[in-house]
Parts: structure tokens; C-alpha cells; sequence
């Protein structure tokens, strides 16, 4: 379809005041001195005041008495002059260390059959950061039949397709893909550290229908299961986060008058001023999500309804900070710094971007042809297979107009 560009330029015209609104400066700088604020309250002080709600967004952990402020300083940033200084640093950093990341993608159920076929694949990365190169990369798919992707609609009594069913096979085999990787490596002589390229809080989940939900936060509780019990972190590692857990508790705290709230971002923006700083470790506490995840595994009850923390990782120059989330038994370990160097160091690497989350994404694409190369090979596995395949006629004629 041609884009019509004097439709749009009027809509944009139209709607520029939109673009325009948002959070004035005011309403940034009370929070930053409302956060400010909180210093001078004990931890006992903002539980007690905070009893009241059953979900109050954020609660402070030890850490908040243990450190002046809310920040901690990352000093050794102070002293770098090139790349070529964060580069050495983060090799002294990381080396012996295994980082473990996977990325998933996926083909939506295919259109042009009358029977759908879908498929999701999880690339792995385990980097062990010796001097030797070892490196290991590989990759998992499954195929997603008719019997997967249709159900029957109770109201039409048609079949219909399961526009959610691609989406949460892939999260679930992504989450499989790292559990079996914690187990691989649990006996490293270093402790390994987990990358999954997302939050551990599933706010999103709530939109769906309960069998959805328990599916996603079943996977998510396993895999969480596993890290305590193999004794291997496990990092949510959100970039750019756009989370607000901080400014509403510090609103049901009544640190601020304004009836407008703020990102956490823009909050944490004046605290974290230098690569590498970050804030002190908070408990998020933000939306019912967090209940579900309660599992047993290997006969043990786990449940992180209360457990999932979090801080703030200044790794640019902007006022962007990444979003770290990790079970509480890391902390309980003292195993948060060293989870953090690890971080910097694969941020350092890939300048801005921890480096193995950039390679396993760059590996798990699947593009346009790679995509109707799977369509081949379907054709062919039926052909020789002598599976009925009818074309959707519809769709294809859709996509030929489109060439």
C-alpha cells in the first residue's frame, strides 16, 4: 500500500499537541527531591508507612541502610579515558566467568495453508570467557502443528486459530532452553550468570486469559526454581526501562502533592550520574503478576511472589537507565556485586549493550527468506509424506498483489 503522505502530514498536524504533552520539568524535579527525601527515612520507617497497601510498587531492601543514599557509586568509570580502557577493564572483570543468554523468534501461523503451521526456535550463547575461546552456540525449534494452533470458537462452534499460541511457545521455550543451561553449568569453577533480554515481573500476562497466565508465569517460576536451586543467577536485564515502581511508592508515601506521576528513569536520572552507578536494590512489589510465580521443583516449594528485586544501572551517557531484576536469594548470598561486574563488563564490550544479548539476537532472527524457505521445506515434508496441503486462496492472492 503507497503511504498517502498529505493524509498523513495532516493527521501529524493535526495531532502535534499530543506529541507535545507529557511531564513538564516541575513535576520531574519534586520526585527527584522526593526521592532525595527518602534517605532520611529508616526502612522500618517506609514498611510501617506503606502497610497499608497490599501492593506499594517498591519496598527498600538491607542494602537501603547499608549505603549512604540511594546510590551506589561505580568509581572505577571515573578513571577511563578510552574504549580501550573499558575494554581492559571488563576483560579483567569477566574473565573465567560464564555468561548465559537465549533469545527466541518465531514464525506466526502461516496464512497461505488452510491448515496453520507455525514454528518458534531459542538460540543459545554460553560464553566462558577463557583465554582458549570457549564458546559454545546452539539452537532449539519446535513445530507447531494444526492440533497446537486451532481451537474450536464455544460461540461459532468454527475453528479458529490461537493468535496467542506462537507468542507463549516461544517464551516457554526460551525459558526451558536457559533452565537446561543453568543445570549444564551449575559445577563451573565460577559462578555462571543468566542473561534473559526482558524483565522477571509479568505485568504483561495480565491481559490474557488464566490458562495464558499460568503458562507464562509457570515457565518463568521454573526457571526462577532452577537458578535458587543450582545456586546460578539469574538476571532480567530490561534496557531503556519504562517502569514507574519507584515514583509510586514514593507517591503512596506521600513524598509529593502532584496528581501527575513520572517514569523511574526520570527519577533515578540526577542519582546515577556516571557509567556503572547504580541505585541500592529495591523489592518490586508492583501488580498482582508477582503471586504467580510459585512452583515446585526438584520437590521443593519455591515462591518469589515477594522475592523479585531490583535496581537501576546507569550504561550511557543519556538519561536512559537499564533495569535489573534478580531473585532475592542472590542478594541473601552476597553474590549482587558480583552478578553487577559481570553486567558492566558485558555493557562494556558491547558498548552500551551487553555484548552476549547483542549476539544472541543477531543469531535468533529469522527473516522474510528465511521464512519462506520454511514454507518450502513444509511443502516438500508434505508432499513426500503425501499430507493433504490446500492453499488459503485468499491470502495468496493478497500476497501476490503485495510483490
Amino acid at each position: 500500500m503507497p503511504l498517502y503522505r498529505d493524509k498523513i502530514a495532516q493527521e501529524l498536524e493535526d495531532k502535534k499537541s499530543d506529541f507535545k504533552s507529557g511531564i513538564g520539568q516541575d513535576v520531574v524535579e519534586e520526585f527527584q527531591d522526593a526521592a532525595g527525601e527518602l534517605s532520611d527515612l529508616s526502612r522500618g520507617e517506609i514498611e510501617e508507612r506503606l502497610e497499608e497497601f497490599e501492593l506499594p510498587a517498591a519496598l527498600p531492601t538491607e542494602e537501603f541502610e547499608e549505603e549512604d543514599g540511594l546510590t551506589v557509586r561505580f568509581e572505577e568509570s571515573r578513571e577511563w579515558g578510552s574504549h580501550e580502557a573499558v575494554n581492559d577493564w571488563a576483560r579483567s572483570q569477566i574473565e573465567g566467568i560464564p555468561t548465559i543468554s537465549a533469545d527466541g523468534s518465531q514464525i506466526d501461523p502461516v496464512s497461505e495453508f488452510e491448515k496453520p503451521v507455525g514454528l518458534v526456535q531459542a538460540v543459545w550463547i554460553a560464553n566462558n570467557h577463557t583465554t582458549d575461546g570457549d564458546y559454545e552456540e546452539d539452537a532449539e525449534t519446535e513445530v507447531l502443528t494444526p492440533e497446537d494452533l486451532l481451537f474450536e470458537d464455544p460461540n461459532t462452534g468454527l475453528l479458529q486459530v490461537d493468535d496467542e499460541e506462537v507468542s507463549i511457545s516461544r517464551f516457554e521455550l526460551e525459558m526451558k532452553v536457559l533452565e537446561r543451561q543453568i543445570k549444564k553449568h551449575a559445577d563451573s569453577e565460577d559462578t555462571p550468570v543468566v542473561l534473559y533480554d526482558g524483565p522477571l515481573v509479568l505485568s504483561f500476562a495480565q491481559m490474557f486469559s488464566s490458562p495464558v497466565q499460568d503458562r507464562y508465569s509457570e515457565a518463568l517460576a521454573r526457571l526462577l526454581a532452577a537458578s535458587e536451586h543450582h545456586g546460578v543467577p539469574v538476571v532480567g536485564y530490561t534496557a531503556g526501562s519504562k517502569a514507574s515502581d519507584l515514583a509510586k511508592m514514593i507517591e503512596r508515601l506521600d513524598l509529593v502533592d502532584l496528581s501527575q506521576s513520572v517514569r523511574d528513569y526520570q527519577l533515578v536520572d540526577e542519582l546515577v550520574e556516571d557509567w556503572g552507578d547504580r541505585t541500592v536494590v529495591f523489592n518490586s512489589r508492583r501488580d498482582n503478576s508477582l503471586n504467580w510465580l510459585q512452583i515446585t521443583y526438584h520437590g521443593q516449594e519455591y515462591d518469589f511472589s515477594e522475592d523479585i528485586l531490583f535496581t537501576y544501572l546507569k550504561t550511557d551517557s543519556g538519561p536512559q537507565v537499564d533495569r535489573i531484576d534478580f531473585p532475592r536469594w542472590v542478594q541473601e548470598e552476597g553474590l549482587v556485586d558480583y552478578v553487577l561486574a559481570a553486567i558492566r563488563a558485558e555493557v562494556g564490550v558491547g558498548r552500551g549493550y551487553p555484548e552476549i544479548l547483542q549476539a544472541v539476537d543477531a543469531d535468533a532472527v529469522i527473516s522474510r527468506e528465511e521464512r519462506e524457505e520454511f514454507l518450502r521445506m513444509y511443502q516438500g515434508f508434505s508432499e513426500e509424506n503425501d499430507i493433504e496441503l490446500r492453499w488459503n486462496n485468499k491470502a495468496l492472492s493478497k500476497k501476490r498483489r503485495r510483490r
